[in-house]
């Protein structure tokens, strides 16, 4: 069983069940790389590309893409503000997710080319429970949710609290559907 994680400068270290040590590598970091991990597996199933932005200037970690015979475009392509939490936010109309104003005025820009979308990953607290696999399974735990705010009221406030519902759970089903509307010429 795993002890406490510990920082890279606390003993004992976090070990795994058979006294191997994990890494140090921070919990935020951590959930960045997972979020990543659980973003390239919804769209790779989807059959999608993803394209990585080097730097988040537009509140925008990455661009997915899909080439298919919508009704209005060829190809359709979605921008991605990922956040990944073990917080619990979930309550029973959806995830209630604060951003900085700065990232939901970009968020919500019609303006904007290409289409966004929020998305918040929800993962267990034990950094252990995130991944399990078999010789046959690679499981990911957590489950993610997605919603649209362009063209919301803007805030006067330092940050925004955005609710992402519950039905709008971010699964290949859900990647596919948003954009299948954004090629048909509508909105994620």
């Amino acid at each position: 069983m795993a002890t406490e994680p510990a920082g890279p400068n606390q003993w004992p270290p976090m070990r795994t069940a058979t006294g191997v040590p994990y890494g140090t590598l921070h919990a935020s970091e951590c959930m960045q790389a997972f979020s990543l991990a659980f973003t390239y597996a919804i769209a790779a199933a989807a059959r999608c590309t993803i394209s990585e932005l080097r730097s988040d200037v537009e509140a925008v970690d990455y661009t997915v893409r899909q080439v298919a015979g919508h009704r209005r475009y060829s190809s359709s392509v979605v921008d991605v503000q990922m956040k990944c939490t073990s917080q619990d936010v979930l309550r029973d109309d959806g995830v209630h997710w604060r951003l900085p104003r700065g990232h939901y005025d970009a968020l919500r820009n019609p303006k904007s080319y290409n289409r966004k979308i929020l998305v918040v990953l929800l993962v267990p607290d034990d950094v252990t429970q995130w991944l399990t696999t078999t010789p046959e399974h690679m499981i990911l735990a957590g489950s993610a949710f997605w919603t649209c705010v362009e063209g919301h009221e803007a805030t006067t406030g330092s940050s925004k609290t955005v609710v992402l519902p519950r039905h709008n759970n971010y699964d290949v089903e859900q990647l596919l559907g948003i954009l299948h509307r954004i090629g048909n010429g509508g909105r994620p």
